[in-house]
């Protein structure tokens, strides 16, 4: 009986040497967090104080400049006044004739703003109805034939394909583009004097020509430009796509 009591004693010892082992060390890491996080709040309250210093002295700063460039303008306004009235004294001789001067004064500046809003929306106007072309590119024609052989055959024809960008604000209809071909030497080819000529006497030379049948919607067209073998060498060419005298779209082929 004795030796059972013995054994339950040093039993529940152990378990409360366990007990106390374990809140000791769950004690210790509970410390050591809140010191470290003691130190990090105070970390942290340092640079907040020091951010708001440095706002406060930017915002003083800045008061201070608000109202010296207040004092500064009410000074200015108080000189532009004084050399008005001068002016205005000596300008005038009566008080409805400053009023009839300043009303016609407005009423031309009126004028002035509305022509010159006239002149913007027409050429916003005429700028957003005009038919754009997009994805222009050409490639090269070779015609072969047993007078040749195939490596030395030179392309006789560039085949241009593009797309006419979608506007509502364009009139549907046929619409005639012109493509104009310019070689590496800056020479427009063209197989014959083909150039046409606006009502101001602009001329427009160009390579060849093709009826679009546009519906205010996405429409691809393609043609074919027959080129000078004389003005045919290797180079860049620059692909112009006009419409109405205005360029609508470029691109560049390299012939090799």
């Amino acid at each position: 009986m004795t030796r059972r009591k013995n054994k339950i004693t040093k039993i529940s010892i152990l378990v409360l040497l366990l007990l106390a082992l374990f809140l000791s060390v769950k004690y210790y890491k509970i410390s050591d967090d809140f010191e470290a996080y003691t130190k990090n709040s105070e970390l942290e309250n340092k640079v907040l104080e020091s951010q708001l210093t440095e706002i406060l002295h930017k915002y003083d700063s800045l008061s201070v400049k608000n109202k010296i460039d207040s004092l500064r303008f009410n000074e200015q306004i108080k000189l532009v006044q004084s050399g008005k009235s001068t002016k205005q004294d000596s300008r005038f001789n009566s008080i409805e004739d400053s009023i009839v001067f300043f009303a016609k004064k407005q009423q031309g500046s009126k004028e002035a703003i509305s022509k010159i809003n006239t002149v913007v929306n027409s050429k916003v106007a005429s700028k957003t109805a005009q038919l754009t072309a997009l994805n222009v590119n050409a490639k090269g024609v070779k015609i072969y034939s047993d007078a040749y052989k195939m490596s030395e055959a030179k392309i006789q024809q560039l085949r241009v394909c593009f797309t006419l960008e979608e506007n509502q604000l364009v009139h549907s209809g046929s619409k005639t583009i012109y493509v104009q071909v310019v070689n590496p030497k800056n020479q427009i080819i063209s197989l014959g004097d083909t150039f046409v000529e606006s009502d101001t006497n602009i001329k427009l030379q160009y390579s060849a020509s093709v009826n679009a049948n546009y519906k205010k919607l996405d429409t691809d067209v393609c043609t074919y430009v027959n080129l000078d073998q004389k003005k045919t060498i290797k180079g860049k060419y620059k692909i112009n796509i006009y419409h109405d005298f205005v360029k609508i779209g470029t691109t560049i082929f390299e012939y090799q």
